[in-house]
């Protein structure tokens, strides 16, 4: 990823780049790791529970939590080619991009399915809607914990703090992108995507007995 940063510009004054796709590479397999490594420690850390809520909810439940961490997961990794492609600075307003819902430079590049990874505004659009996606799915699993009853006090607690880290979250990225993607406040961005990450698997994990 670095080499690829360090490749001779034209322009000897321009900033270097990293490769996007080496970029989410990186990231992607870094928080693929810190799954696997949090998953394994709290399998060893926590004791195990009985949960006694209908089965057939706790197995919504479960199979909903996993498909939270797959969401969480992919709309960061569509964060790191928003990163490598430096496309927070292609429109930055919101809901809308530039007074349209859907703008009209989104597919530009022949072969069509490089804009998905190498158009700076397909990258951007891409990543908005993922995490509105992502989000509207967090807030509604945590919805339906709050209504399964026979659920722990721990597992109703992270739940909610992954609605309200969610939250956070949403109010960050839409934040970088009016401020025109200051370094702090992006980076703060990341970290909460690893938040969310983080809460989701130790959710997943206190699904994970249940009843046969």
């Amino acid at each position: 990823m670095v080499t690829s940063g360090l490749k001779e510009k034209a322009d000897p004054y321009a900033m270097p780049r990293v490769s996007q796709y080496r970029l989410a590479a990186h990231l992607g397999s870094a928080f693929l790791l810190y799954s696997l490594f949090l998953w394994q420690g709290l399998s060893h850390v926590l004791s195990p529970h009985q949960l006694t809520s209908n089965v057939r909810q706790l197995l919504r439940l479960r199979t909903y939590a996993h498909l939270i961490m797959s969401l969480i997961f992919v709309t960061a990794l569509s964060g790191a080619f928003v990163a490598g492609l430096d496309a927070g600075l292609v429109y930055n307003s919101w809901p809308k991009m530039a007074d349209k819902w859907i703008p009209d430079d989104l597919i530009t590049l022949s072969p069509k399915w490089k804009n998905i990874f190498e158009n700076a505004t397909t990258v951007q659009f891409n990543h908005r809607h993922f995490a509105e996606l992502t989000g509207v799915c967090i807030l509604s699993l945590c919805w339906m914990c709050r209504r399964t009853a026979g659920l722990p006090r721990t597992t109703r607690l992270i739940a909610n703090s992954l609605a309200a880290m969610t939250l956070i979250q949403i109010g960050l990225g839409v934040s970088t992108l009016l401020m025109y993607v200051p370094v702090w406040l992006a980076a703060t961005h990341q970290a909460g995507a690893l938040s969310l990450l983080t809460l989701s698997v130790w959710l997943s994990h206190q699904l994970r007995h249940i009843p046969k």
